[in-house]
């Protein structure tokens, strides 16, 4: 009785496994290939660097969270610790100190973007008014005008060929600068030996040559009124500084810019 049961149950798969194979020959093999595919469906994402990855070692985001704010405490920490250890000499950290509560040199910053790249732009507000010109000549109502000492003499007059005026500073006065500027270069240029080059506004650039002394850096964005250097001594009585003016990329005679007191 059951070796007849399992004979209906053989004669039934049997049936079944050649309808299945019928059908499937019924269909394209596009059909086929979709029903019984040959290789996986690729992720439309393949490039996607979590597809190789274990999903047993991905973090959750809570856990990468709960990360960064025991690191944050761990830094903050370390660095509380640093202050008060007596390993750090005190320099480092009152240097360290100074630079975390200073204030940010805004009026600077406007300066420097000025001297370089021209006045603000519209949508900026004024950082600064027109007092940022010192009181190193007249006022007038563009605002205080930038005046040679009177005590300078004009040694040797404006020429194309020299692009230069050589003025003489007597033996006590400091070069300085009369406008804010940008300090672009410091060092040898031919014709002036030791040169500061200061980029002022409305591309023009002053030159201060045969320098003995300097007193700024490159790079360094300057005051009015700000200390330049010391003109090199020609006689026990006379200092020669060397000055040229640019506007627009051309020489121009400085004592129509800047004119004496």
């Amino acid at each position: 009785m059951f070796r007849e049961v399992d004979r209906v149950k053989e004669r039934r798969r049997e049936r079944l496994e050649r309808i299945r194979l019928q059908s499937r020959d019924s269909f394209s093999p596009f059909v086929d290939d979709w029903k019984d595919p040959v290789e996986p469906a690729q992720e439309p994402f393949a490039f996607s660097p979590l597809r190789d990855e274990d999903p047993g070692k991905r973090r959750d985001s809570h856990e990468t969270w709960g990360l960064q704010i025991l690191l944050s405490v761990g830094l903050v920490g370390m660095a509380y610790l640093l202050f008060q250890t007596s390993f750090i000499p005190a320099a480092w950290k009152n240097a360290a100190s100074e630079v975390m509560t200073r204030d940010f040199n805004f009026a600077g910053v406007a300066d420097w973007y000025e001297a370089r790249f021209g006045s603000l732009p519209t949508l900026l507000p004024s950082l600064h008014g027109p007092s940022s010109v010192p009181a190193a000549g007249t006022t007038t109502k563009e605002g205080t005008v930038w005046k040679l000492p009177a005590s300078w003499k004009v040694v040797k007059s404006f020429e194309p060929q020299s692009a230069k005026v050589v003025l003489n500073t007597g033996t006590k006065d400091v070069v300085t600068i009369g406008e804010t500027g940008w300090v672009t270069y410091v060092g040898e240029q031919p014709g002036y030996g030791t040169t500061v080059i200061v980029k002022l506004t409305k591309g023009r650039e002053v030159w201060f040559g045969n320098l003995e002394q300097v007193m700024v850096a490159k790079d360094e964005v300057l005051q009015a009124g700000q200390e330049i250097g010391v003109a090199r001594a020609v006689s026990s009585t006379a200092r020669h500084l060397y000055l040229g003016v640019k506007s627009e990329d051309q020489f121009v005679n400085p004592l129509d810019v800047i004119p004496f007191e």
